[in-house]
């Protein structure tokens, strides 16, 4: 009764190849967009607390790009939720680090009210590396009232870049017509030029796994440090708005 039962294979994993006489960034010199895919944890999922968070990282034509990986303090995980620092690792297939992200846990950071942002104390804030412990530019909130305002800025701390949020940040398998748009302006914080989304991933996925899903995009031509340090904006927007421990059988 057994013998027709047929096994699906997931298909391999197909990487991207890092393109010659290149430094580290060079994978991000042609690209215009990435994904940025949560891999599921099964202990999450089963325990309700919350993991080390890990994100495939793909191209426009499905390539893995990237792999993710957050170094975190269990203690700090499991008493301050989003607001926890951590160092993430963004490695290539050859686990070669590209890029390195890191936060430090600050006390009175837990709140995504920008108007928080004008104490030092209370900043969301992400320092982006690349290679690990060259900084090339940081993450830093706005103080603001009504949208989130996040500034990029060089290694030498001029602003690049800005990022404006929406009114109204969605999130939950019941807001599947929300757009979660985070608009990637240049200095002058008028001159749309990309953007960051964060995408509806199915109510299974969203209910009962927080599996997040991001798209990110800039000018194709936009300098591969500054590439580097919107994908550093992503996973601090994610862990400002969108973090959260799923549980058993529910969603908080």
């Amino acid at each position: 009764m057994f013998q027709n039962i047929v096994t699906v294979q997931p298909p391999p994993t197909v990487w991207m190849t890092k393109p010659p006489n290149g430094n580290a960034l060079s994978y991000l010199q042609d690209l215009d967009s990435l994904l940025a895919k949560q891999v599921v944890s099964l202990t999450q999922m089963i325990t309700g607390f919350d993991t080390q968070i890990k994100f495939g990282i793909f191209n426009s034509s499905g390539q893995q790009v990237f792999y993710a990986f957050e170094e975190s303090d269990t203690c700090e995980r499991m008493c301050c939720g989003k607001q926890r620092g951590f160092v993430l690792h963004i490695v290539d297939n050859t686990n070669q680090e590209i890029i390195r992200i890191r936060r430090d846990f600050k006390c009175f950071s837990g709140s995504c009210f920008g108007w928080f942002a004008c104490c030092n104390a209370c900043i969301h804030e992400v320092i982006v590396e690349s290679p690990p412990g060259v900084v090339i530019g940081t993450v830093r909130q706005k103080c603001s009232f009504c949208r989130p305002h996040f500034d990029l800025k060089d290694a030498t701390g001029n602003k690049i870049l800005s990022i404006i949020g929406p009114y109204c940040v969605c999130d939950g398998p019941y807001c599947c017509c929300c757009e979660n748009k985070f608009t990637l302006f240049g200095s002058d914080d008028v001159k749309e030029i990309g953007a960051i989304h964060k995408k509806y991933a199915g109510f299974i996925n969203e209910a009962f796994t927080g599996a997040e899903l991001f798209t990110v995009q800039f000018p194709v031509n936009m300098d591969m440090k500054m590439k580097a340090v919107a994908i550093g904006a992503l996973f601090l927007i994610d862990f400002v708005y969108f973090v959260h421990a799923p549980t058993r059988g529910g969603y908080i």
